[in-house]
């Protein structure tokens, strides 16, 4: 496992939880002062399609993991809501499960180190170690993903939603010496 500074993770344990919600304040607070680089990673397991929804594009068979720069801040896909937060620059990951470190290893040789990330993933807290991790649990659902219950022990926060509000806000973070954290 590898630690990533200035790295911010958000996983959630279920759909709809307000993951990109939260994300979306976060990036609006954090990009007056800083330069932002939001990820959005999509790990297909065997057998999980339900946590995913409808997916518009496949990976192929021999597809190990796709990455995509998102630049159009009207296409409609959570990446472009990231955008037009302020994110500098946002890119989703579509990656089998097997391969989340080799796809997040090539993303990171093109995000300029000066940069703080926020991510939005589950299964890259296998890889890699953020600074902080943050958990979102829908209040009304104890339905959780597989990898949501992998990781639940990682958590540095669990976060309860209803899907648009959370009992934790942008006010709850801060950036001390390069560095994301939860203030006490």
């Amino acid at each position: 496992m590898i630690e990533i500074n200035k790295m911010l993770m958000i996983g959630g344990a279920s759909r709809n939880v307000g993951k990109t919600t939260l994300i979306m304040d976060i990036i609006n607070e954090f990009s007056k002062n800083n330069n932002i680089v939001a990820i959005k990673i999509k790990t297909i397991y065997e057998g999980d399609n339900f946590f995913h929804g409808k997916d518009r594009s496949p990976l192929g068979e021999n597809e190990k993991f796709r990455i995509i720069e998102e630049k159009d801040i009207n296409s409609g896909e959570d990446t472009a809501k990231m955008l037009k937060s302020g994110a500098k620059r946002v890119f989703k990951i579509k990656v089998k499960s097997q391969f989340i470190s080799e796809a997040f290893s090539e993303i990171y040789k093109i995000i300029d180190e000066n940069s703080f990330l926020i991510c939005e993933s589950n299964s890259l807290r296998e890889a890699v170690k953020p600074d902080l991790f943050l958990l979102i649990k829908h209040k009304n659902n104890v339905e959780m993903k597989p990898s949501a219950k992998k990781l639940e022990k990682f958590a540095d926060r669990i976060i309860y939603s209803d899907g648009k509000k959370h009992d934790f806000s942008k006010g709850d973070l801060q950036i001390i010496e390069s560095k994301w954290m939860i203030k006490f």
